[in-house]
């Protein structure tokens, strides 16, 4: 599980196919990874990915093809940032919402309309996932978790 609350941006180092899926490679940023171990859960944009090979410096996870289907994953680059979050200790404060790093479906923004000290994203998603945005319910975007504020059949908007 995760909170949806970005802890750093990575970047991606490389992507290598391998049989049939993918490798990345992703360089950690700011992300505190001295106590990382193999088979741990690394939020990347939202995707719970796990830990596969890791330095100091970054660390390796391998992605299916049913998630680089369901996720923005397949349209990274190298070089592209990536949104990383560890997962959350049972023993600590969440700070956030609860996020599983499953991913169902991609979305796209429709709208940006700026509004005091934020802005207000509206963004469509897949009729088949639109019954399960509720108002004042939570989305996780790219890995940050969001307060739905209206829903309109297959659109909704939240502040960011």
């Amino acid at each position: 599980m995760f909170t949806g609350i970005i802890e750093a941006i990575g970047q991606v180092i490389a992507m290598q196919p391998r049989a049939g899926d993918l490798r990345l490679q992703i360089g950690r940023g700011s992300l505190a990874l001295h106590d990382v171990v193999l088979g741990e859960s690394i939020a990347v944009n939202g995707v719970c990915l796990t830990v596969v090979a890791f330095s100091a410096e970054h660390f390796e996870a391998d992605v299916s093809n049913e998630t680089l289907r369901c996720t923005t994953l397949g349209a990274l680059r190298v070089g592209s940032p990536v949104n990383l979050e560890r997962a959350m200790r049972a023993d600590g404060r969440f700070g956030g919402h609860l996020v599983s790093g499953h991913v169902d479906g991609v979305g796209e923004v429709r709208s940006i309309t700026p509004e005091s000290r934020s802005q207000i994203w509206r963004f469509r998603v897949p009729a088949s996932l639109s019954r399960y945005i509720a108002a004042k319910g939570s989305v996780c975007i790219d890995g940050t978790s969001l307060t739905v504020n209206t829903v309109e059949a297959d659109e909704f908007e939240a502040n960011r």
